[in-house]
Order: structure tokens, then sequence, then C-alpha cells
């Protein structure tokens, strides 16, 4: 433009508008920007701030500058991982400013702005700043040359260190899965109820299997229950979504909820063995081994026996039910709801609002032999007999020591 190849500096405010957003002339411009094979960064359900920063960068001169303040949507939103993967290779991160805690906008919308060179990486090593009670008080969060960054550089948290000593994935131990939900089927029964018509608050014979929601869960254990309807022309078979039977009336389980939805200072996940019932805001975690036998299409989403449809990426159910008999669950539970648990969650969970099944299958468990797991267990069990006698009881010194012990078996020092 005006002879111009390239600019110096591009700075911006671009809009920020969903996939979703019901309006034809938006639509008509995400099919332009989709017809015209420009853009390297667009995936799934992008919103339109997206190519902005594509579009701003390449318009850069070698060695320009680009900065935009963005939703931190594109820290953590899974349609942005394109992006951030493009960014991280293809462009020189000189800063990142976090303004997660910060409301600079009329909107509920939070920000994130950068500044981003057209240069190769090389070894540069990104500033990342996180704002916190206003605008420039700020703490510098710990980076690394952007060569050994991920991905997940883009969220305002500490780069996460990996254990040194030997860890399974939680997803290799566990199957992990949402809850039911308790509502009526949208095709077949529409409208023909809600969850509060199918739940009670005492045990009778239309509603005999404990129920709990996110809710009702604390740390370590549930806080309360209610009672679920079972058994009936609609109940669980018109449910939206009733998932599988075998996943409530295992042994034993976990079940954990959504972060977002209570204390911040570690998870909240809770041992189970009285066979609770969920819905959609808890998930459950049920050793492979406690599913031994079970087939169904739900399962082998995630894993196959032998006979069964297999693809190279799912693993052998023989071989993680044989790898989830090698650890306690209440050792998993003591691992899950320590601060190291806190740490990784922190750093790799995929939203600032929510914590998904998929963010808690990456958590890497110690793989310790089962002699050593039972310090943790032991803590545990103290905390479940103190809990239950008194749900106020204080039980900040037994988990102080999971927390050593999970470290320790972490391998850090």
């Amino acid at each position: 433009m005006f002879g111009v190849e390239g600019f110096d500096v591009v700075i911006g405010n671009p809009p920020y508008v969903r996939a979703d957003f019901q309006d034809a002339q938006h639509k008509a411009t995400r099919e332009a920007i989709k017809g015209s094979s420009d853009y390297e960064t667009l995936w799934e359900k992008w919103d339109l701030f997206v190519p902005f920063m594509e579009r701003g960068f390449k318009l850069l001169r070698e060695g320009g500058v680009a900065s935009l303040i963005v939703s931190d949507a594109f820290g953590h939103a899974k349609y942005a991982l394109r992006a951030r993967e493009w960014f991280l290779h293809h462009a020189r991160i000189l800063r990142l400013d976090f303004y997660s805690q910060l409301k600079l906008f009329d909107a509920a919308v939070r920000n994130i702005s950068y500044v981003f060179q057209r240069l190769a990486p090389g070894n540069n090593e990104p500033m990342r700043r996180l704002h916190e009670a206003e605008f420039g008080d700020v703490t510098l969060l710990s980076t690394a040359k952007q060569s050994e960054l991920t991905e997940r550089a883009f969220v305002p948290a500490e780069l996460y260190v990996p254990p040194p000593a030997p860890t399974v994935h939680l997803g290799d131990i566990c199957y992990v899965s949402k809850g039911m939900a308790v509502h009526a089927n949208e095709r077949h029964a529409p409208g023909a109820f809600a969850l509060e018509d199918v739940v009670a608050e005492t045990k009778d014979k239309l509603h005999p299997k404990p129920f709990v929601e996110g809710k009702h869960l604390g740390r370590w254990m549930p806080s309360s229950n209610r009672w679920l309807e079972w058994g009936t022309e609609r109940a669980p078979d018109l449910f939206s979504r009733p998932t599988f039977p075998e996943l409530y009336t295992a042994e034993e389980k976990l079940l954990s909820v959504d972060m977002a939805a209570g204390q911040q200072d570690r998870a909240r996940v809770v041992f189970d063995n009285g066979m609770l019932h969920h819905n959609h805001s808890a998930w459950s975690f049920v050793p492979w081994h406690g599913l031994a036998g079970v087939r169904n299409r739900s399962i082998q989403k995630q894993a196959r026996y032998p006979g069964e449809k297999r693809r190279t990426k799912f693993p052998h159910r023989e071989k993680l039910e044989k790898t989830s008999q090698r650890f306690h669950l209440k050792y998993i539970l003591g691992v899950m709801n320590s601060r190291s648990a806190l740490e990784f969650l922190t750093a790799h969970r995929r939203s600032n609002i929510h914590l998904y099944p998929d963010d808690w299958k990456k958590l890497p468990i110690p793989d310790v032999p089962k002699g050593q797991q039972r310090v943790v267990v032991r803590l545990v069990d103290k905390i479940l007999a103190a809990l239950g006698k008194d749900p106020d009881a204080d039980v900040a010194d037994q988990e102080n020591r999971i927390d050593a012990a999970v470290r320790q078996h972490y391998g850090f020092k």
C-alpha cells in the first residue's frame, strides 16, 4: 500500500465476535475470511480476533512489531490452539501482558495483550507479566527460551516443571467421565421433565439412588446428597445422557467438581464407596480394573479390548487394568488433592473458567510401589475419619503432610 513493503508497527483492538453470533453480516464476513485461503491459524469455531491477529502480524515488514489487545480466551480456548502454536513458531514473542484479574472494558471479557516481532524466535526469552490489583501493578512470571516453551506460555501461570521421578498419567489409571445429564432427552421427550422433577430430599421406593451434583462435593467427602428416581419409565431411559450404570456402581471411585465452582487453593476431589450417582457437574474416576469386562461405546472412546475395532491411538484395556492395580485409590485421591496437582492443573488446564476431564487425564501420578503409597493412604484415612465425625474438622496438618509426601514421590526437593 502506497509503496510501503510492510509496516513498522501494527497496533489494535480487534473485534471479539464468537462463531455462534447469529448475525447475517458476521456470517458472511467469516465465510469470506475462510474462503480467502490467506489464513493459517483458523481452527474450529474461531473468534473473529484470531484472523485479525494473523493479518496484523503478516502486514509487518521484517523486524516490525505487532501489539494487539485480545480476549484472554486466546490463551486457553481450544479454537485458538492452532494460533498459539503458529505464533510460537513464526513470531519472536517479546512480551505477554495478562489482565485476567482486571476489568479493562465494560464487558465480561478479560484480556491479554502481546508484542510480537516479525523475526525468527531464536533464543529469545519472552517477558510474561501478570497485572494484578490495577493496571501496571505487575508480577513477572517465569519464562524460558522460546524454543523451549509450549502453547501454555499464553496463560498467566508459572511455567510447570515436569517431575524428575517416574509418573503415570491419571487417564492410564482411571477411566474418567462426566456424569449423566438428568433432564429429558431432547429428541424422545423434549421438555418432559427437568432435574428437579426426578430428585428427592429423602430416599423412598421411587428414589433409591444416592445422588450428588458438583455443589454437594466438598474436598475429600461429599457434604450432602439427595436421591434420584430410578427404574421408572423415564429414569434413566429418557435421561438426555444416561451414561452407563457401572460408572456409578463401582466398588470405589473418586468424584471431582469443576475447580471454578469452589475453592481455588486445592482441587475438590472426594472418595466414594457408596455408589453415588451424579450429574454432569461432576466427574467420575473409576480404576480401569474396576470396569474389567464392561464393554460399551463410551469406554471404547478411551480404550479397547482385543477383538474390538481398534485404531492405533486407542490403548489396550488389559494394559490399563494391569496398570491401575498398582495404585491404591486413596493414594490417587491424596495426589489429586495436593498442591502439586493444583500446580499442574493451573499450568495445563485449557480453560481459565472450567476444569475438564481431559485436563485431569494428563495429571502425572508418581509411580511408586504400593508400600510407599501407604504413607499417603494412612493420612487420607485420618482425614476421612475426622471429617466423617465433624465436617468442619481441621485437617490442614494432614493435608500439609500429604503435600510433602507427594512432592517427595515426584522427586522435587
